[in-house]
């Protein structure tokens, strides 16, 4: 193994923790970037925008700078990640361009992300299949949000329930998903009819 990935690895454990530990994990992270290492891009602009104490207006542009190499890297999750900070930081379009991109090219986290943009735009419609789709292919965060909107004894949530339990084993499924009051009320003229 070489040294940036060593420094990624031990960079990424000490990100975890925190605290103390920051400094350090900054310094690895950062000399993992510095030697090349695609990897280390994408997290260590995830330790600045979403774990570092010292986070300011240049980190979060550090960040940024970051994902755009990573995703110019083809670094696996980099693109639904800059969506995802670009829809924080109110960049809706480019922010949906990178996050329909990351669905394009199989992401498993941004099916739900481009949702959740989608819905903010008032495109239920559209938020509601992208949720579906992904709850049948087995993500369970999409089928519990899936399962709230649908009629619990209707049609749609018995092949909902059907396709996921299909596309997943038991023991991956999650036990819960917390959804705050109010999350996802979509408009109810988009969901299927029982």
């Amino acid at each position: 193994m070489d040294d940036a990935e060593q420094w990624f690895r031990r960079g990424d454990e000490l990100a975890d923790e925190g605290g103390p530990a920051e400094a350090e994990a900054l310094a690895l992270l950062s000399a993992a970037v510095a030697a090349g290492h695609g990897p280390a891009r994408a997290r260590l602009a995830e330790f600045l925008l979403l774990q570092y104490s010292g986070a300011d207006a240049a980190s979060h542009s550090e960040a940024l700078r970051l994902l755009g190499e990573a995703v110019a890297a083809d670094v696996p999750g980099a693109r639904n990640m800059l969506g995802v900070t670009l829809w924080d930081d109110g960049v809706l379009d480019d922010a949906e361009e990178h996050l329909r991109a990351a669905v394009a090219e199989g992401d498993p986290n941004a099916p739900v992300n481009l949702a959740g943009l989608l819905h903010q735009k008032g495109d239920d419609a559209e938020a509601f299949a992208l949720l579906r789709q992904a709850a049948e292919r087995g993500d369970g965060p999409a089928y519990w949000i899936v399962m709230r909107l649908l009629p619990r004894h209707g049609r749609a949530a018995r092949e909902v329930a059907a396709a996921y339990e299909s596309a997943t084993s038991p023991h991956e499924r999650p036990v819960c998903v917390l959804l705050p009051a109010g999350a996802w009320q979509l408009d109810p003229s988009v969901l299927p009819v029982d």
